[in-house]
């Protein structure tokens, strides 16, 4: 007994995937219940055109240039897509294409998407933990130097300022590493309202900020930081700062994180000790 063909549409409008099939020129020819649920488009609605209509800015144009290559080829792909829905908001979906061939050439394709937006806010979440420093809130050592490359490359001035706290270790020795940590944290937040965004913790006491702009705004800037900085755990906390300016002073991340280094010992080295 086979299957009556009037029941193949139903049968497919209860998969909990949704499905599209498009002729050989990739307009749409059918989509199943779950693709209108998925996206709000009704098969009246689409029938007859290719699924531009899905794409929106943030569409990665080169996933589109290697669909196209491979449908092109006659070939089916597999690929995560973010696409549109038609209220706007953006649909990320696992998308299996094959083709379907009759008397030895391609008339069609069937294209199978499943949700892939849990994943994908789980993904994006481990790569935001994978960037900051669990202490203190701000973006880690890794985000640092992404952040820092990010800068050299769009060639805008800005400042490299790297800061650490004098005698922090006695902070640990004298009042125990937990009053240590919540120094930390407490630095964290002072810094992260000072340069929102553009603060991090490179690890132990050790801070970087990137300030935009020219030498003289910069400076302002920094100066700030540091009495934000000072005001920590009633004034008996002191940081010490060296900066480097970008491209006047160093032409790449290497240099200024030399240059800012050599600064940052010096003042240390030169400061009186400071009060625990």
């Amino acid at each position: 007994m086979t299957l009556p063909p009037e029941l193949v549409w139903q049968v497919l409008d209860t998969a909990d995937v949704g499905l599209l099939v498009t002729d050989a020129e990739r307009r749409i020819v059918y989509v199943n219940a779950t693709f209108t649920h998925e996206t709000g488009y009704t098969l009246p609605e689409v029938q007859g055109h290719t699924c531009r209509f899905l794409q929106g800015p943030g569409t990665d144009p080169a996933d589109i240039a290697a669909m196209r290559a491979a449908l092109d080829r006659g070939e089916g792909f597999q690929q995560v897509v973010l696409n549109y829905r038609k209220d706007g908001s953006p649909l990320y979906y696992r998308l299996r294409v094959r083709p379907l061939a009759l008397d030895g050439a391609v008339r069609y394709f069937v294209g199978v998407q499943e949700d892939h937006s849990d994943a994908h806010a789980a993904q994006q979440q481990l790569e935001r933990w994978a960037h900051l420093d669990s202490l203190t809130g701000l973006g880690n050592r890794r985000a640092f130097d992404a952040a820092l490359a990010q800068a050299v490359a769009q060639g805008h001035p800005f400042t490299l300022a790297l800061l650490d706290l004098d005698n922090f270790k006695q902070v640990n020795d004298q009042r125990g590493h937990p009053a240590g940590d919540a120094l930390l944290g407490e630095m964290g937040r002072c810094l992260a309202g000072a340069a929102p965004g553009r603060a991090y913790r490179l690890g132990g006491d050790e801070f970087a900020v990137l300030l935009p702009g020219q030498a003289a705004q910069a400076t302002a800037q920094t100066a700030q930081v540091r009495r934000t900085v000072e005001q920590l755990d009633r004034g008996r906390v002191r940081a010490s700062l060296g900066t480097a300016q970008f491209p006047e002073e160093a032409q790449d991340a290497a240099g200024l994180l030399r240059l800012a280094d050599q600064r940052l010992y010096r003042s240390k080295r030169l400061k009186a000790p400071a009060q625990v």
